[in-house]
């Protein structure tokens, strides 16, 4: 038997979750190459990062309806702090903060807390993280400004 569902989660064998790693690295290198070689309509550094993470982020819930709930959190975590490179926050002329990719950014850290809301035994896992650290930072640091997150 390669898997079976519950009705809750589908429950695969140790090799078809090798498979599903290996084939989530193929399109992450597959996705790579066309950014380089110029096939995404757009290119540039918070573009890719977006890409990236979007796959990232299916890779984890993948591994969430399989039941490897710690991977997919850390996994999902993963994919919001890449999205965020500090030097690209500025501050507009009536002191708004944004970043191309904030409300991807704060999308991805609303998607880790109902996780631990889901399955609370995360908790830890997403109070150490560097994900919460940099949004709650953000948050403080930001906390005056106006119109708070909008995306340029």
């Amino acid at each position: 038997m390669m898997a079976w569902s519950n009705g809750e989660q589908t429950i695969l064998g140790r090799e078809q979750i090798r498979e599903l790693k290996e084939n989530f690295h193929k399109l992450q290198q597959q996705y790579r190459r066309r950014v380089a070689e110029g096939y995404e309509w757009e290119t540039d550094w918070p573009a890719m990062m977006r890409g990236e993470s979007m796959l990232r982020e299916e890779y984890s819930d993948r591994l969430w309806n399989m039941g490897l709930h710690v991977e997919s959190m850390l996994e999902l975590m993963q994919a919001a702090v890449q999205l965020i490179d500090w030097d690209e926050i500025v501050l507009g002329p009536e002191t708004n903060y944004y970043h191309r990719n904030l409300s991807r950014f704060r999308y991805l850290i609303d998607r880790c807390r109902e996780r631990v809301d889901d399955d609370p035994r995360l908790e830890p896992l997403l109070a150490n993280s560097t994900a919460l650290d940099w949004f709650v930072e953000m948050e403080q640091q930001y906390a005056g400004c106006k119109n708070t997150g909008w995306i340029a």
